[in-house]
């Protein structure tokens, strides 16, 4: 039983062969490619720029991510060979979930559609893997985000209370269902 359970729930051994590609985005050209160790550093800088000075997430936490490939996808774009944001998501093999666990464009960049870019990327991969699903928190004030994940085809699936270190603000858990959907923009 322990066998069929667990063949079932492995993904394809391309899931972590994500191939480095570029990209086109109102004008602009980019790279995108799966982010390594060397890439941590910046990461918290993009973090530091994005929420105020505070990064919610430590060195350890990137370490930690990275060095799980098998359950793990950080992608960083890059524009002229600088990092100017990242997505990350972690595979949930219980519920066939790809679960989006980070994004975080730099302030400059912001409102050009590159959020958006990265998540359809991630989108459209975890479909060629045949993964159920793609899930992911926003901060309850964060009406921009929420818009956004609904525009892609995500719909409010629950209300997580006190979810966010600190200020304890309440989290909203949203879910594609990626079974039939087509790609939103």
């Amino acid at each position: 039983m322990f066998l069929k359970f667990n063949r079932n729930n492995k993904l394809p051994k391309i899931l972590f062969k994500f191939e480095q590609k570029s990209v086109d985005s109102k004008g602009y050209s980019f790279t995108l490619r799966r982010a390594n160790v060397e890439d941590i550093d910046i990461l918290v800088h993009i973090e530091e720029a994005v929420y105020a000075g505070t990064a919610p997430w430590l060195l350890r936490d990137f370490l930690s991510e990275l060095s799980r490939p098998n359950v793990r996808l950080y992608l960083v774009m890059e524009r002229k060979g600088q990092v100017i944001g990242f997505a990350g998501v972690a595979y949930q093999r219980d519920q066939r979930d790809m679960h989006i666990t980070n994004i975080a464009i730099v302030p400059v960049w912001q409102n050009k559609g590159l959020g958006t870019l990265m998540i359809n990327e991630l989108l459209d991969f975890s479909r060629k893997l045949g993964v159920d699903s793609m899930s992911l928190e926003a901060r309850a004030s964060n009406r921009s985000a929420i818009m956004l994940y609904s525009r892609l085809g995500f719909e409010q699936s629950g209300i997580k209370k006190s979810y966010y270190i600190g200020d304890h603000e309440d989290a909203i858990s949203m879910v594609n269902n990626l079974d039939s959907k087509t790609r939103n923009n």
